[in-house]
């Protein structure tokens, strides 16, 4: 393998892990504070991209003003799912809840099918060219992407030290402590929905010029980010990101040797961590919510 190959398949691989790590996250907080496993996470990831299309494409908006849209519109869909769906069936139990989820998912997967994701979208390029490095060439939109990517996570990093962020660890580490502390858990609940589904949105507003926005990257997206929490461990943020990475830069060098075949490769790569550390890189123990 040649030197340029290498790096390019690196930067393949960090693009991939940023938009799972950004998945990967939103889904964590989401099940860490709520206690919710959201099947519908990777459905606001595909969202975010066909939103990235309409206001680049259909309304001729520059690409930012795409990207802050998603984030908005993700995070408020967030909000309406945790109020008209979730709010109520939480008292039901873990499982009321993730049937709910599924449900969730399936209804957006057909209206989208049924509207505006029949056919694939191409978002046009962002940051067109190359950069070139000695003997090697890096695409500038992939550039884009993970840098992209870093920023919204060390963002999210500093999202986490103020005081909502605060307070969402506190009420994921005990609710009830945390009530009793003053955190208004509802508050905290429909908070958290917002920046969960934000961050998936957003993902794939960011990823849309370079992949395209198509119906099937919010199953395809989600499938890895599962792949993500068994490798990272239930419930760590730190273990997610470190993951994520890990599984993006796995399946490009594996793309590259056997195509197609590399979500095979990811799987055995994933089954044998689990042999060896079956509670995942980072994580602890997360008994099912009300057992």
């Amino acid at each position: 393998m040649s030197v340029s190959l290498f790096f390019q398949l690196l930067a393949n691989g960090l693009m991939a892990g940023g938009m799972y790590a950004l998945v990967a996250s939103g889904l964590t907080l989401t099940m860490g504070v709520l206690k919710i496993f959201n099947f519908a996470q990777g459905q606001f990831y595909m969202l975010g991209a066909f939103i990235a299309f309409g206001v680049t494409v259909s309304l001729g908006l520059p690409y930012p003003i795409a990207i802050l849209i998603a984030l908005l519109t993700m995070a408020l869909l967030g909000v309406l799912f945790y109020f008209g769906l979730l709010h109520k069936t939480m008292a039901h139990g873990f499982f009321n809840t993730m049937l709910i989820t599924i449900y969730f998912s399936t209804i957006i997967g057909q209206i989208s099918l049924l509207t505006f994701a029949q056919q694939e979208k191409a978002v046009p390029t962002v940051v067109p060219g190359s950069l070139n490095i000695g003997d090697v060439t890096f695409n500038n939109g992939k550039l884009l992407v993970i840098g992209c990517a870093i920023i919204l996570l060390v963002a999210l990093y500093y999202f986490m030290k103020t005081k909502i962020g605060t307070a969402m660890l506190a009420a994921a580490e005990n609710k009830d402590v945390a009530s009793l502390q003053g955190i208004n858990a509802t508050q905290i609940f429909w908070v958290t929905m917002a920046v969960g589904c934000a961050l998936s949105g957003i993902g794939g507003a960011i990823i849309a010029p370079v992949s395209g926005a198509y119906l099937m990257m919010g199953q395809n997206v989600f499938m890895r980010a599962l792949l993500v929490l068994m490798v990272g461990g239930m419930g760590s943020m730190s273990g997610a990101l470190v993951a994520a990475f890990l599984i993006g830069i796995v399946e490009s060098f594996a793309f590259q040797y056997v195509g197609y075949l590399n979500l095979v490769v990811l799987l055995v790569f994933v089954g044998v961590l689990m042999y060896f550390r079956p509670g995942g890189l980072m994580g602890k123990p997360m008994p099912i919510p009300g057992e």
